[in-house]
């Protein structure tokens, strides 16, 4: 079998190419249609992002890492223009599977002075591009509040810790973040199958510090995932603009990093806007959607290299 010959249920090399090349060009346009302008930033980084998921490497005499997000670079750009995006590769160290490769293609995107309405519309906008299945919303604070009776408009997560972990089977001292991924993983994933589905409303606790706090609310983000037929392809939400909680939620975490630090400085002194929204889609995945090929790795061109 030639290398171009696809096997039962999947696409050529010629195939996937197409699908790839064919996105990239729709998000493109739609994005320069809703004003954006593409930058793009180093993936070569002076700095570690303290995940442990950055990969060493050493250019032009310097040590450094691969970037394994896109992320606070990017929006640095809002201090030189309103909405800006980025189509760039990604490195990360997680061993390569039907969903994860090492080396992968982010969409990024920031928006200055918008609403999270507007960033859930663009994010549906951009999934039908490629995906023509079904959309629905799962509010994962309602689910949460069926499963513990716990209402995070009022209360916060961490004191039903135990109950959750419990619900789980997971060990009584397992972190809350660690938490929130598995119960995600185990009720939520699942019924994303057949459709984009949104989850919505997403509690205070999780792997995201960058994520603003719902005014009116004890414990719930303006975030949102979007998985299709069981894939995390999409995530979104509007920037914290407390610093003083960001920077503690992060630290919180291990997670406040250098390039956020900037980032931050420049908000306070003026030069970058604090209110602002974020999207990121790993383009990979998003041509499963777009094909129901179930291996991400067929999207990866030139792998031999």
């Amino acid at each position: 079998m030639s290398p171009d010959t696809p096997a039962e249920g999947m696409l050529s090399v010629h195939e996937a190419i197409d699908v790839k090349s064919e996105l990239l060009f729709k998000i493109r346009t739609l994005l320069r249609e809703e004003g954006f302008a593409e930058v793009i930033t180093p993936a070569f980084r002076q700095a570690n992002d303290l995940t442990g998921k950055r990969a060493s490497a050493a250019v032009g005499g310097r040590d450094g890492w691969l970037r394994s997000m896109i992320g606070p670079a990017l929006r640095y750009q809002l201090a030189h223009a309103p909405r800006v995006f980025e189509i760039g590769a990604c490195f990360r160290n997680d061993a390569p599977d039907a969903t994860h490769i090492s080396e992968f293609t982010m969409l990024d995107l920031y928006a200055a002075d918008s609403s999270l309405d507007y960033l859930t519309e663009l994010a549906e906008s951009l999934i039908r591009l490629a995906y023509s299945g079904t959309s629905r919303r799962i509010s994962v604070a309602e689910h949460l509040n069926a499963t513990l009776e716990v209402d995070l408009t009022r209360e916060a997560l961490e004191p039903h810790t135990g109950a959750l972990a419990r619900h789980l089977g997971r060990p009584a001292d397992t972190p809350l973040h660690a938490l929130l991924d598995a119960y995600i993983a185990a009720e939520l994933e699942p019924q994303s199958s057949g459709a984009a589905t949104f989850l919505v409303d997403m509690p205070l606790g999780g792997n995201e510090p960058c994520a603003k706090l719902r005014d009116g609310t004890a414990a719930i983000l303006n975030r949102f995932e979007v998985f299709i037929d069981g894939v995390e392809v999409v995530h979104g939400y509007e920037d914290e603009t407390d610093a003083e909680a960001f920077i503690a939620r992060a630290s919180a975490i291990g997670l406040y990093n250098p390039e956020q630090s900037l980032v931050q400085k420049a908000i306070l002194a003026g030069a970058l806007p604090a209110r602002s929204v974020g999207l990121g889609i790993g383009i990979e995945r998003l041509c499963m959607a777009a094909t129901g090929v179930r291996d991400i790795r067929l999207f990866q061109q030139s792998a031999c290299f």
